[in-house]
């Protein structure tokens, strides 16, 4: 698909905000009191908004889209934020490469339930995975997870269950039914809205677990 002008300008202009692997350390280095990580940004509402209400924290934003890396680009240009960076790609090609006990949050939002069986592999919530979010996260640092997909929701369940580290402190149904504060719409809630699915909000915590 041909990039309209105002794309183009938008990549050239907003390069400054694509997260680079020779210039990946200095982030951790600069911002050391609060790096939220966003994966599945969607058109960017979401990250924008946060990035804006909090400008003493820092944002990674990941999503391997073109069109949706353009999306947000636009957004940060046009708000003039100086607190976000784009990774324009798949997340498991560079979190390994993420500091442990860098970040303290993350959002997963609504990602692809790849809903073929045969395609379960390729779905981003798997054991290795979630030991990298582990890994990152801080002492007490949140996890968020949102779908609206029931089978990729018992899947993530499961999987976080086996791994059994995060804390997770849903009492009932209702629990995870309940959006966060201050949250705003991803284009992919709100094509699961349109649908008439049920959208799930799961929220772990990394805690020291008791002896």
């Amino acid at each position: 698909r041909k990039l309209s002008k105002s794309a183009i300008l938008a990549l050239k202009e907003g390069s400054k905000y694509i997260l680079e692997y020779d210039k990946f350390s200095e982030i951790f280095l600069n911002f050391k009191d609060k790096i939220i990580l966003e994966i599945g940004f969607g058109d960017g509402k979401n990250l924008i908004n946060s990035a804006k209400q909090n400008p003493d924290t820092f944002y990674i934003g990941a999503d391997p889209f073109l069109n949706t890396t353009v999306k947000c680009l636009k957004q940060i240009l046009e708000n003039n934020l100086n607190n976000i960076k784009i990774w324009p790609d798949d997340i498991r090609k560079i979190i390994e490469f993420f500091p442990s006990k860098s970040i303290s949050e993350v959002k997963l939002l609504f990602p692809d339930p790849w809903p073929k069986k045969k395609h379960y592999k390729r779905r981003l919530i798997q054991i290795r995975f979630i030991e990298n979010l582990y890994r990152i996260l801080i002492e007490k640092g949140e996890l968020r997870l949102s779908t609206d997909h029931n089978n990729y929701l018992i899947w993530i369940l499961h999987k976080f269950l086996k791994f059994n580290k995060f804390h997770w402190d849903a009492k009932s149904r209702v629990d995870f039914l309940k959006k966060p504060e201050k949250w705003i719409k991803t284009k992919y809630e709100l094509r699961a809205n349109k649908l008439g699915n049920i959208c799930y909000f799961l929220r772990y915590y990394k805690l020291k677990k008791n002896n």
